[in-house]
């Protein structure tokens, strides 16, 4: 028996296969430029700092942010004139951390719940945008982003080259927010950019002190109850 060949049926498979190649190749394509811009993203270590203000009404309450990076650790201290001082401890490659909280009675690492929050785009969106700004002696990208909770679009800017996740907050960016909005229930916060110093912070700044008792958010709340009852 002749086998007859369908001419159409192999100019079909030709140009399918064609169109797999391509798209195949098209998929190598833009896998290796991605993994070119991540690459030119380098690995952070040193010290930001930022000064918070609330936008949306006066505050006369002062606020900074300084953040410790070796890394794929950071440590994150919020100072308020009002509040006092927060610190953070972080590991980014395992997202796990910590609360450090003082008290008279006892030290507490309160083990956040980080890991189940998602930072994705349903909070926000965003869009970058042609045009760079100066912001504590570096040029800084503009980014369009409208957050879930504030009407109009904002103007963020990032640094290309360092990775979002150093400032904590908006990792999908494509680099280092350095002026941005944080809408909390307490109002509109701007985050600016003051210093970025490279150096190479002691490991000792990312390890949790010995003083620091380590809990879960539910185990530190009885705790703390008990140990202000047994006082009174």
């Amino acid at each position: 028996m002749t086998h007859v060949t369908n001419p159409c049926l192999s100019l079909y498979c030709h140009n399918s296969y064609i169109c797999s190649m391509r798209y195949f190749i098209l998929l190598i394509l833009i896998s290796s430029f991605s993994n070119f811009i991540s690459q030119k993203q380098k690995p952070f270590s040193g010290e930001l700092s930022y000064k918070i203000e609330r936008v949306d009404v006066k505050d006369s309450s002062k606020s900074i942010q300084l953040i410790y990076a070796k890394d794929s650790l950071i440590k994150v201290v919020n100072f308020n004139s009002d509040k006092g001082k927060q610190e953070l401890i972080k590991h980014l490659r395992y997202n796990k951390s910590y609360l450090l909280i003082e008290s008279p009675l006892q030290n507490f690492a309160i083990k956040t719940n980080e890991h189940l929050v998602k930072d994705s785009i349903s909070n926000y969106t965003f869009k970058t945008q042609f045009g760079s700004k100066k912001i504590a002696g570096m040029r800084a990208k503009k980014v369009k982003v409208k957050l879930a909770s504030v009407k109009n679009e904002l103007t963020f800017l990032y640094l290309k080259k360092v990775p979002a996740k150093y400032a904590n907050i908006y990792n999908d960016f494509p680099g280092l927010p350095v002026l941005f909005y944080v809408s909390t229930p307490d109002g509109l916060f701007r985050y600016t950019l003051q210093a970025f110093k490279p150096s190479n912070p002691p490991l000792e700044l990312f390890i949790i002190p010995k003083e620091y008792k380590k809990v879960t958010f539910e185990e530190f709340a009885e705790e703390f109850s008990k140990l202000y009852e047994s006082k009174n």
